[in-house]
């Protein structure tokens, strides 16, 4: 009989590999990192068995999904064999069937099989907890600036930098999510408690400054107030060389161009109708560095600056030259 295990005694466990058994899109949602995916059901096998299950019975539905799940046999135990070594950590939604039988199977052809209590959604609460007790003990610095100031760019050379935007996968902005897939609230959490573990041992930790929403995603209490108390540091850039940056951003994809001028029509705070049907007229033309500088500057300036103007900043940075901006920054944080 496979021996049932708890969420927090599943990661004591020594030279483990996580089993996802759930669907792609269960597991594409969020999962347990490094877990490897080997669903039972795929995502249209899955609808249909719930149909079964909900509208003709329980047993046509069982039925119908030991005939999917023995298909797939063959490729499940290939799948394993690499790691039949190692301790194997089965888990579903909820700790049930599809687990169950995953784990019935493996430890059949004689490996260590472990099956998660609870599954998924034990994970989920164990992970919140985790997350809302999480104590924060590097010095924080929050980097801001104006759109297109190179602050990503700026901060993706330093190993102790908490990307937000690239956990959340959006860039926090009405635009923010186009050429992206954004990240489900739960992959978000998941992803950003690895990383604030992964550098608590760090003397400081650098994070682009962002409101508490970034897309659909919502930042945790434990970081939000950590952000609030931590030291904010600005960073500039000359307008052309931030327009540069936008069009590189947007605008050299045909296909996000498009989506672009098809969202600026809908912009409506800040900006009046003259300067946004200019704009919209000039990404029809291609001119999107003359688009670029209306955008940012009629647009997205007074959209951020007031709240950067109430805020106390221990050091600017212009990031003109990015190498210099590094240096420059480094040289801040090691005084």
């Amino acid at each position: 009989m496979v021996t049932k295990v708890s969420v927090a005694e599943a990661f004591e466990l020594e030279n483990t590999i996580f089993i996802d058994t759930r669907s792609p899109a269960e597991y594409e949602d969020d999962h347990i990192l490094g877990a490897i995916s080997l669903p039972i059901l795929d995502d249209q096998e899955r609808h249909e068995v719930g149909l079964m299950y909900k509208q003709i019975s329980q047993e046509l539905a069982i039925e119908k999904g030991l005939k999917c799940y023995s298909e797939k046999i063959p490729n499940i135990v290939k799948t394993i064999q690499p790691h039949k070594d190692k301790t194997i950590v089965v888990y579903c939604a909820r700790g049930g069937m599809r687990s169950g039988i995953i784990a019935s199977l493996l430890e059949s052809i004689g490996m260590k099989v472990y099956q998660v209590e609870g599954g998924y959604k034990l994970f989920r609460n164990y992970l919140l907890d985790q997350l809302n007790n999480f104590k924060i003990k590097p010095k924080v610095y929050v980097v801001h600036g104006l759109t297109c100031t190179g602050k990503t760019d700026l901060l993706k050379r330093f190993d102790n930098f908490v990307d937000l935007e690239g956990l959340a996968q959006h860039r926090g902005s009405l635009y923010g999510a186009i050429g992206l897939k954004p990240n489900s609230q739960k992959k978000f959490e998941n992803l950003l408690l690895a990383r604030l573990r992964e550098l608590n041992d760090q003397k400081s930790i650098l994070i682009e400054g962002e409101s508490r929403r970034i897309g659909n995603c919502i930042m945790p209490e434990c970081l939000w107030k950590a952000m609030e108390k931590g030291e904010n540091i600005m960073i500039t850039r000359s307008v052309p060389l931030r327009c540069s940056a936008m069009v590189k951003e947007y605008f050299l994809n045909p296909k996000i161009a498009e989506e672009i001028k098809e969202i600026s029509k809908g912009l409506r705070r800040t900006i009046s109708n003259k300067n946004k049907e200019e704009m919209i007229q000039l990404m029809e033309d291609k001119e999107y560095e003359k688009a670029s500088e209306i955008l940012l500057v009629k647009y997205y300036d007074p959209l951020y600056e007031h709240s950067l103007n109430r805020m106390t900043f221990s050091a600017t940075i212009n990031s003109d030259d990015l190498d210099e901006a590094v240096k420059e920054l480094k040289k801040y944080l090691d005084s």
